[in-house]
């Protein structure tokens, strides 16, 4: 077994140097090897990008490449609007809206999910129908996605409406992220991550709460990010760190007790079937090769692959 290194530095990703770029801080970072694309316009007199945020979560008992009648959806859509920085805000809890969205109301996984869903009611909706319920969500703004191991998420946005990944301005994962600001030499998984941001939770593995979660730890990230270099920090800088930090820590009303999520059972399939499926596969995994992000996708697979942590804490 490979001993576990001691101090790191962390690895600085290009999800960092998107953040700086999006919050407008440590913009002038030396030595760094990447160069994300310009996301979006400047909000007036600051240099933060005016844009939405949104924050994706699928869950699902089958896979994301092929998507078939049986399966059972539970999508969370959480959104925080920069714009929101530049004025008072009476309630920090109401800069992030979260969406829950199920495709099948009757499916025990689905039933569970609206059950636990903390911030609002669940929408039912057809599949085929989410890229214009999106489409609504982000009209006439620019966006960038952010979710958390983002490669099963962006292959169902593929899968269902290319256009919903296509028209991003940028795709952020908050594994990554976090591993610069937090020094961190392997990955952490949700729960970890938040137990390290101090962010309560409650009730993940409800798509909609991963999602509302995951975007409070993406602005944590941020301030941690930002405060590790205090000599670059402005007067501006401090107010904003300070705004997100108490978007992030905003309180929720958690249950007392939590319910477990079902777990999915696996449907048996014959010879037939079994091919079937796996032609499908097949033909999603070529048509794939030409959606957004494909590329990056099967760059991740292969890191992923050869970077499997042995562990999820330290």
């Amino acid at each position: 077994m490979p001993s576990i290194p001691g101090a790191h530095t962390g690895i600085l990703r290009e999800e960092n140097i998107a953040l700086r770029q999006i919050f407008g801080y440590r913009l002038a970072t030396s030595g760094s090897p990447y160069t994300p694309p310009n996301i979006g316009q400047y909000l007036s007199g600051t240099l933060i990008k005016d844009i939405l945020i949104l924050s994706i979560d699928v869950d699902t008992g089958g896979g994301y490449e092929v998507i078939s009648p049986r399966q059972n959806f539970h999508i969370g859509i959480s959104i925080f609007d920069t714009r929101c920085l530049t004025s008072p805000r009476d309630d920090d809890g109401s800069a992030i809206t979260s969406y829950q969205f199920i495709n099948n109301a009757d499916a025990r996984p689905c039933k569970w999910a609206a059950k636990s869903f903390l911030f609002g009611e669940t929408e039912s909706i057809r599949l085929p129908d989410l890229p214009a319920r999106f489409a609504d969500l982000t009209l006439g703004r620019d966006y960038i996605l952010v979710a958390h191991g983002a490669r099963e998420d962006i292959k169902f946005l593929n899968n269902l409406g290319p256009e919903m990944a296509g028209q991003a301005g940028y795709i952020l994962d908050t594994v990554k992220a976090a591993q610069h600001p937090l020094q961190l030499y392997y990955r952490y998984s949700i729960e970890r991550l938040l137990e390290e941001l101090n962010i309560p939770y409650a009730n993940l593995h409800a798509a909609g709460n991963d999602a509302h979660f995951v975007l409070k730890a993406l602005l944590m990230i941020t301030v941690r990010d930002g405060r590790m270099a205090p000599e670059t920090m402005t007067t501006r800088d401090r107010e904003l760190f300070c705004a997100l930090e108490a978007i992030a820590h905003a309180p929720v009303a958690l249950p007392v007790w939590v319910e477990k999520p079902p777990v999915a059972k696996k449907v048996k399939l014959g010879v037939k079937a079994k091919g079937r499926l796996k032609r499908a596969r097949r033909v999603a995994r070529l048509i794939l090769q030409e959606l957004p992000y494909a590329g990056e996708l099967d760059e991740q697979d292969s890191g992923d692959e050869a970077k499997k942590p042995t562990a999820t804490s330290p």
